[in-house]
């Protein structure tokens, strides 16, 4: 009986020491960046919730930011382990993405819109992106990440 306790007390003592090794790296993988920065038109931040996205066709990696009402955003990488990788990233800011609206069929507006009054759908209030900037291939906007933190900021009046 004293046996078998032992042989039990032995066998979950290196269960415990053995699981805390089971799930692979905890830390961050290889080199690290950060990409935070602002976009303003004329000076002005750009409209909320707007997406800065960076796009490399190397990796084809696709990262992207939202806008807060100063017009700042930081990158969100999808693996915070890996976090965003260096390289050269086209760019461009797209607006936010309008809410799908919901209606009653027997509802008055429901009926505006099926008579084209209305489409049911709030337009983009992002006038202040010009559309040359909301496509990569369009923006002409490029940015080389390097280890460590990078800003990036731009106002595109001016670009």
């Amino acid at each position: 009986m004293v046996g078998m306790r032992f042989l039990t007390s032995f066998t979950l003592l290196m269960l415990t020491c053995l699981l805390p090794g089971c799930g692979g790296p905890t830390g961050p993988v290889g080199s690290q960046s950060q990409v935070s920065g602002t976009v303003t038109n004329d000076g002005k931040p750009v409209t909320l919730d707007s997406q800065v996205v960076f796009y490399n066709s190397e990796k084809g990696l696709t990262l992207a930011g939202t806008l807060d009402s100063l017009g700042k955003y930081s990158l969100t990488p999808a693996d915070p382990k890996v976090g965003v990788p260096s390289g050269r990233y086209q760019v461009c800011i797209k607006p936010p993405v309008a809410a799908v609206i919901q209606m009653d069929p027997s509802s008055p507006e429901y009926a505006k819109m099926m008579q084209g009054g209305d489409s049911g759908t709030p337009a983009s209030t992002a006038i202040d992106i010009p559309e040359k900037f909301s496509d990569v291939k369009t923006s002409g906007l490029v940015f080389e990440v390097k280890e460590g933190p990078n800003t990036y900021d731009f106002d595109l009046s001016k670009l």
